[in-house]
């Protein structure tokens, strides 16, 4: 629980960042002479960057959910179908209507759902691996 709080705090900074970054942006440079080339270009870079590290956080979560699939197989099956519908969900966001500053916000929402997911795997470790009062594992 701690870790999700901190998490939620983390992400309060950054939208206060990304916000008053975004005002003072515009206070300096209140017009904005790029080409439609280049900011289409800087918006494709960051699709492909926004789509791979959701990639990326879902293949570092795969041995986790091998790993709870020698407990509990079925609670596994759902837990990493959900997630993968999640994190499809995330990308399908890119394709469909993709802001560069809006997805820095998706991508830490998405990683707030990993770390819950984390959270209840764990759980789910520690009860099979025994109670507090007679652990079967030495931490």
């Amino acid at each position: 629980m701690k870790n999700i709080i901190k998490f939620i705090l983390i992400i309060g900074v950054f939208l206060a960042i990304y916000i008053l970054g975004g005002r003072l942006v515009d206070a300096i440079m209140p017009n904005h002479d790029s080409t439609h080339n280049s900011s289409l270009l800087l918006l494709y870079g960051g699709m492909t960057g926004y789509i791979l590290f959701i990639v990326f956080v879902v293949v570092l979560q795969e041995e986790g959910f091998s790993k709870l699939s020698v407990y509990r197989p079925k609670t596994s099956k759902l837990m990493h179908f959900i997630y993968i519908l999640v994190a499809v969900s995330f990308v399908m966001y890119a394709f469909v209507s993709f802001n560069l500053q809006f997805s820095i916000l998706m991508a830490l929402l998405f990683m707030l759902i990993t770390a819950a997911l984390d959270m209840v795997r764990d759980k789910l470790f520690q009860e099979t691996q025994g109670n507090p009062l007679h652990p079967k594992r030495i931490i």
